[in-house]
C-alpha cells in the first residue's frame, strides 16, 4: 500500500491517513482471526462426535470441514 504526500498535506494529516489505514488492518485482522477460532470450535465440536452422533444429526464426517466452513457463511461478520 502506497501513501503520496503531496505539498499541501501536513504531517500531522499523513499520519493520521496512516493511523485509519492501521486501525483498519488491526480490525480485519482480529475479524480473520475471531472467524478462524469459530470455525475451529465447530469444527472441534463435531470431530469428538461419534460417528452414530454425527449420523444422528444428518453428518457425515467426512463433511465436518463443510459443515463448518458454511456456519461461518451463515455468521454475521464480527464488530471489534
Amino acid at each position: 500500500m502506497t501513501m503520496a504526500i503531496s505539498r499541501g498535506t501536513t504531517l500531522s494529516s499523513a499520519l493520521d491517513g496512516l493511523q485509519h489505514t492501521f486501525d483498519g488492518m488491526r480490525r480485519r485482522v482480529a475479524q480473520i482471526k475471531a472467524r478462524r477460532a469459530a470455525y475451529d470450535r465447530t469444527f472441534t465440536e463435531l470431530n469428538v462426535l461419534s460417528d452414530r452422533e454425527l449420523s444422528d444429526i444428518g453428518i457425515a464426517r467426512c463433511d465436518i470441514r463443510r459443515v463448518a466452513s458454511e456456519e461461518l457463511s451463515k455468521e454475521q461478520t464480527y464488530e471489534v
